[in-house]
């Protein structure tokens, strides 16, 4: 089963994905000049904080609130499958006032309810790069990645990180401009794929921090990231400097490894993996390397791009 952008309900139905995300009305902010070696104070129209949302119980199930018809199945490489939201138990305030024309209202909404195909692409590279594959007991997955820190920006539904929990990450720390996709959709997709198989409670601690990049690198450890993950969140290029502060910010040096999921362009909105390359050689702070393609015909080409930070000095 491919990525799915039709299926998520609220009281509409998305359309198929053009290629892009279209936008609604209301111009970007306007960014500051950056420092290349920390993220800039925080200008943007949505204050980052961090949200006290309970992590899910070790060993629990779903209850009756919990709808087993709110989830579906998401294949994401391999044999590993996992579950994807596709219907808000509440409604949201963020979907007033939308329609199935609009992805993305900047400042105000940046289309995180959606599966984008590109998470799905970084999914399926995280299951080949680092040999995941469930564990004969059915408990989680056995891989790599145990013991690791991850952060996943703009994680909207935030599979990529579900699937490092599930490889035995550490702690992962989901980040969405927007509270409520935290809320309502990135939580219970936690909270239903890790509900059950875990009664060791042996599974990586979770945190969720909404806001602007801006203002993220006051809640997040300087280099403490073994992995950063962020997909589909280069489509607008002023966004793009912020993006990279706080790669450089919270990247572990050395070791570390960014990976980006995006689409080669954005129809409507300027960005695209070249404009993200050309921003991340006129910062000169990372390495960078394509690691995956995808040409699949359903939308524009996509790529995975990996980044590693340069030798300070």
């Amino acid at each position: 089963m491919g990525a799915d952008e039709t299926a998520f309900r609220f009281n509409f139905t998305f359309g198929e994905d053009d290629g892009g995300p279209s936008v609604g009305n209301g111009d970007p902010p306007i960014k500051d000049a950056r420092s290349p070696k920390r993220p800039r104070p925080a200008t943007g129209t949505e204050t980052a904080q961090e949200l006290r949302i309970p992590e899910p119980s070790r060993g629990s199930h779903p209850t009756t609130s919990d709808r087993h018809d709110r989830f579906a199945l998401q294949d994401v490489g391999g044999s590993v499958r996992l579950w994807k939201v596709v219907e808000l138990m509440q409604q949201s305030t963020l979907v007033q006032g939308l329609d199935e024309e609009t992805d993305l209202v900047p400042g105000r909404y940046e289309g995180g309810f959606k599966v984008w195909e590109c998470s799905v692409d970084l999914c399926e590279h995280l299951v080949e790069a680092y040999g995941l594959k469930p564990a004969g007991d059915g408990a989680c997955l056995k891989g790599r990645l145990e013991g690791s820190r991850v952060l996943e920006l703009g994680c909207g539904q935030g599979l990529p990180g579900v699937l490092c929990l599930l490889g035995g990450a550490e702690q992962v720390v989901f980040q969405d401009f927007n509270g409520e996709v935290l809320r309502y959709v990135t939580q219970p997709c936690v909270q239903r794929n890790l509900g059950g198989r875990d009664p060791d409670g042996t599974t990586g601690s979770v945190r969720y921090i909404s806001g602007d990049w801006d203002g993220c690198g006051d809640l997040l450890e300087r280099e403490s990231f073994d992995l950063i993950l962020t997909a589909e969140t280069i489509y607008e290029p002023k966004s793009v400097p912020s993006l990279l502060d706080l790669l450089a910010w919270c990247l572990k040096p050395g070791t570390g490894v960014a990976l980006v999921a995006a689409k080669v362009y954005y129809f409507g909105v300027g960005g695209g993996v070249a404009p993200f390359e050309e921003e991340v050689r006129r910062q000169g702070l990372f390495h960078i390397e394509h690691v995956r393609s995808v040409d699949d015909g359903a939308s524009n080409m996509r790529e995975v791009l990996l980044l590693r930070r340069k030798p300070e000095g």
